[in-house]
């Protein structure tokens, strides 16, 4: 039997690629007209179900593969070829665009055995493909996972053929030999998971609507990268185009007069209906953010967040959505986009917001509460927690526009919803907890600078010139800075660029967010669950508490051989780099071991004595802050992690590298002796057992470097050195411990045979004593 999918009122010659499943043989059957034959198209691939699991990440909505494909007959068969579009020659003639495209390979991604031909068009049996692991799910897993035939087929109900797009929806039963846990965790039966894919085939947009643009490193935007074999001996054989939407004036003499204009279409995201208020409220405003951003840019009412029309497949290729995304634990929100790869324009998006998200800032709320005082906090739960997921929809959506990371703008007065933003908590005057600026309520200055350098329409390719280098030249005149990606990361040079932080500098916000902590800690109590609750859930309230100012505290670290920088160009007056004032790296390294003293460390014993283990019935996903004592709150264990995060942080091999670097270039500069002497004359002082747990971090850190192959030469030397020195140390402490207890006597005795090792170099990394780290769920 066939079954015809055809939206009503259309014949099957108007279809892009019309298809009709064969359900006796279970195949799916594509009819090829001959004006498609040879014309290349857009293939687009989507998970549309998941795992519910964050590792592996399979969210339903997931997007895979893009590709620019095209169909060319060959016998008896019809293959399915892509083209490498990250090789080019634009600006050749055809002999150079053929040996740039000959000297890499192509692929040929299906094979479709012709079934029969009429009137010029040719129908082919498209299931192999369709039936095949596109995504990818298999290879996301050990041991052998393959698609049994038997128990898939082609969903009907999302399978059909529109005037520009034909979508295919698989649903594929994998059969494992051996299945991990999370697969079994996941699915009913692991040796038999079923997963749905999406398959989007699309016609291309006519490229003479859409001028690619250039490609800015300072402008804070996503790209398209590819090989220009064109280039002269002055170029490198890159090149990248801005990846945006198609946005065009409605008006464009209005436009060019500087008048706000309607855009001819609009950008035009759909809410996933599942979205429960009152999150659906909060993506909508949050999302709506980006109309008003686009005004910079000459826009009026660009970007649209609408009601999903009933009965439409939220993965058809036509809309872009807003998607509601479940997994078993917290887990990141996505903003990914499908993308032409000729030209950058973008051309369909599934942003995936996670539903644990509000729950994690619900924990941060909650642990607030027992520090309120009489008077309650100033925000309540719902608001609280909403206005991050405003934000929260308003930066993924930004990415979906084409729009980077930009993790320095926290320190710029909140410059953009593209930073990760901590709440922003802070003491009144009289000494009472603020809520009241937790989260901005709408985009940035840089948001806006973004938005003006990727849609700012111009008529011709030399005022698009002129007009963008402009929008940077603006963007440096009111100092608006953009640092990304790993440049932001914990070994990182720039204090202000760190993500989960908020303040102009790292030691107001160091001060602030310790000031907080300290009035938590203290108040910390049982009023941080509800009644009825159990008391195990203090657990995870409590960490949030206990590492209120960790953020802060890594990005304080960054001014220890901190170097600033920018994206510089030359002649556009930027300093390329300058190191950091020895002054404040010295008060940051003081600061920062300040955050370790065990006054700063202890937790006080009514807090230990409040949280037992997870009760009978729980799987434990609570109970964030694990302990080696079983049944026990571990709080040595607990500093011990966060003294790992700050010495591990200051020893990092990077940012010992940039001490010495910058010593030698300026001895008023703080070396890595003095440095690496400076932790081990605060640390090494004390014999109580938070002083132990610093103690044996600094040792291992120590250890650690002097070891660390991919240190440089004076690094290693100088950890050495200081290995040495504190051997001796040790040594004295040893005789000098007659009278010290057993504790303190074992901890320098083990502290000595690890010395004793690595002086015979035995030293095994792996067999001394670490603390964990705790991985809080991002708030």
């Amino acid at each position: 039997m066939l079954i015809l999918i055809l939206p009503i009122s259309l014949h099957a010659q108007s279809g892009f690629l019309p298809v009709e499943i064969d359900e006796e043989e279970n195949r799916l059957l594509m009819t090829i007209p001959a004006e498609r034959m040879g014309q290349d198209f857009l293939y687009m691939n989507t998970l549309a179900t998941g795992l519910g699991q964050t590792s592996p990440l399979m969210d339903r909505g997931q997007v895979g593969m893009e590709a620019v494909v095209r169909l060319e007959r060959r016998g008896s068969r019809v293959l399915m070829i892509r083209d490498n579009w990250s090789v080019r020659a634009p600006g050749s003639d055809e002999a150079g665009q053929r040996a740039a495209a000959e000297s890499f390979p192509t692929s040929v991604i299906a094979s479709f055995p012709i079934e029969s031909e009429d009137g010029g068009s040719t129908v082919v049996d498209a299931s192999s493909f369709f039936f095949s692991d596109v995504f990818g799910v298999g290879n996301r897993f050990q041991g052998t996972m393959n698609v049994d035939r038997n128990r898939s087929w082609i969903h009907a109900d999302y399978t059909g053929s529109y005037p520009l797009n034909t979508e295919v929806r698989s649903v594929l039963t994998y059969s494992h030999s051996s299945p991990p846990g999370s697969l079994n965790q996941a699915a009913p039966d692991g040796n038999a998971a079923t997963f749905q894919q999406h398959h989007s085939l699309v016609a291309l947009p006519d490229e003479a609507g859409f001028r690619p643009r250039a490609f800015d490193h300072r402008a804070g935007v996503f790209s398209t990268a590819f090989l220009d074999f064109a280039q002269g001996i002055d170029g490198n054989y890159r090149d990248r185009y801005t990846n945006r939407w198609r946005l065009i004036p409605s008006d464009p003499d209005a436009y060019l007069r500087g008048e706000l204009v309607e855009p001819v279409e609009p950008i035009v995201f759909y809410m996933d209906p599942g979205i429960p208020e009152p999150y659906y409220t909060a993506f909508v405003e949050g999302g709506m953010w980006w109309n008003e951003i686009f005004e910079a840019a000459g826009f009026r009412n660009a970007f649209e967040v609408r009601d999903l029309p009933e009965g439409v497949d939220p993965l058809d290729a036509r809309y872009n959505i807003i998607y509601w995304v479940h997994r078993r634990g917290p887990g990141p929100s996505v903003g990914p986009s499908f993308r032409d790869p000729r030209t950058g324009e973008i051309m369909k998006t599934v942003v995936r917001m996670d539903s644990h998200r509000s729950q994690v800032d619900y924990n941060i709320w909650a642990g607030l509460l027992p520090a309120a005082g009489p008077g309650g906090l100033n925000v309540d739960a719902e608001e609280f927690t909403m206005a991050r997921r405003r934000q929260h929809t308003a930066h993924e959506i930004g990415h979906t526009i084409g729009i980077a990371h930009n993790f320095i703008s926290a320190s710029q007065d909140r410059a953009s919803v593209m930073d990760y933003p901590a709440p922003l908590i802070s003491l009144d005057a009289q000494g009472n907890l603020d809520l009241s600026r937790a989260y901005r309520d709408e985009g940035g200055a840089w948001d806006s600078l973004a938005v003006r350098y990727a849609y700012s329409w111009f008529p011709d390719e030399a005022s698009e010139a002129e007009g963008l280098a402009r929008i940077i030249d603006d963007a440096l005149a009111d100092g608006l800075r953009f640092i990304t990606g790993g440049h932001a990361g914990a070994a990182g040079s720039i204090p202000a660029a760190t993500q989960w932080v908020e303040g102009t500098t790292m030691f107001e916000a160091v001060e602030r967010t310790s000031a907080v902590r300290a009035l938590l800690v203290d108040r910390f109590n049982e009023e941080a669950i509800q009644p009825g609750e159990p008391m195990s859930m203090l657990n995870m309230r409590f960490a949030h508490v206990y590492l209120h100012h960790r953020y802060a505290l890594e990005g304080l670290v960054k001014y220890v051989g901190g170097m600033d920088f920018t994206y510089a160009m030359r002649g556009d007056g930027q300093t390329p780099a300058q190191t950091l004032p020895a002054d404040e790296q010295r008060r940051a390294l003081e600061m920062a071991l300040d955050a370790l003293e065990p006054e700063q460390l202890a937790i006080p014993d009514r807090i230990n004595d409040l949280i037992p283990p997870v009760p009978y019935g729980s799987d434990g996903s609570e109970n964030w802050i694990g302990t080696p004592a079983g049944t026990a709150f571990d709080p040595i264990t607990l500093a011990g992690g966060l003294a790992t995060e700050v010495i591990g942080n200051l020893m990092h091999r990077q940012r010992l590298a940039r001490l010495s670097i910058f010593h030698a270039r300026d001895a008023g500069n703080p070396s890595v002796h003095e440095v690496l002497e400076r932790i081990v004359e605060r640390t090494w002082v004390g014999d109580g057992p938070l002083d132990r747990a610093v103690q044996r971090v600094v040792l291992d850190q120590l250890l650690d470097r002097a070891g660390d192959s991919q240190a440089t030469p004076e690094v290693r030397a100088a950890a050495a050195h200081h290995v040495g020195e504190l051997s001796d140390r040790i040594s004295s402490l040893v005789s000098a411990s007659a009278n010290r207890s057993p504790e303190q006597r074992a901890h320098l005795a083990m502290a000595q045979r690890d010395l004793e090792h690595f002086f015979a170099g035995r030293d095994d990394p792996e067999s001394r004593p670490r603390f964990p780290v705790i991985p809080l769920p991002w708030p």
